[in-house]
């Protein structure tokens, strides 16, 4: 099963117990929902982590282009100087291209890889106190307005809604109360 589906199949199971729960016990249930894009957009503490992430992506994807260039450079070289150079001279500047270019593979994987990198850990590091922001707001509107179930409409999970149970302004409210 992939794990891209988790949400969508979570929120068939909870929705089916809880269509079953109020038949077995009925009660008014509460639902509201956010869209978390809406919210991250709006969001000042986002909006600087983005801004920060995007300076860092940036130096970093300089600091691969110039390895990348300087790789280039060598190989451009080399080629240019092939029929001079002895097999001796030339097995070492093919083993310095070699090296040089390890070096920039490594510093991409080390750096940019999207799932392991220096980039990707500093957007959790800069996204992580955000998003607990936003889920201790969803928790004191859940529990202080009584909602049975809050969703997300971002990722598209919820296909028709009542604008009246969208809680999104009330999420950007507070949470713009805790920015200022």
């Amino acid at each position: 099963m992939s794990w891209k589906r988790t949400p969508v199949i979570i929120t068939v199971a909870a929705v089916c117990l809880l269509a079953v729960s109020t038949i077995a016990h009925p009660k008014d249930l509460k639902i509201g929902y956010i869209d978390s894009g809406r919210i991250l957009a709006e969001s000042k503490d986002y909006g600087e982590a983005q801004k920060k992430l995007e300076e860092l992506k940036a130096d970093w994807q300089k600091q691969a282009a110039a390895k990348e260039e300087e790789l280039r450079t060598l190989q451009e070289e080399l080629e240019r100087q092939r029929l001079l150079l002895s097999p001796e001279t030339e097995r070492e500047k093919e083993e310095e291209i070699k090296v040089k270019y390890e070096e920039y593979r490594n510093f991409v994987d080390t750096i940019l890889s999207p799932e392991t990198g220096k980039l990707a850990q500093k957007t959790q590091e800069l996204s992580k106190p955000i998003y607990n922001k936003i889920n201790t707001i969803l928790e004191k509107i859940g529990e202080e307005e009584d909602y049975d179930i809050i969703f997300d409409a971002f990722p598209q999970t919820i296909v028709y809604a009542k604008p009246e149970y969208d809680l999104t302004e009330k999420v950007l409210e507070e949470l713009n109360k805790e920015e200022r």
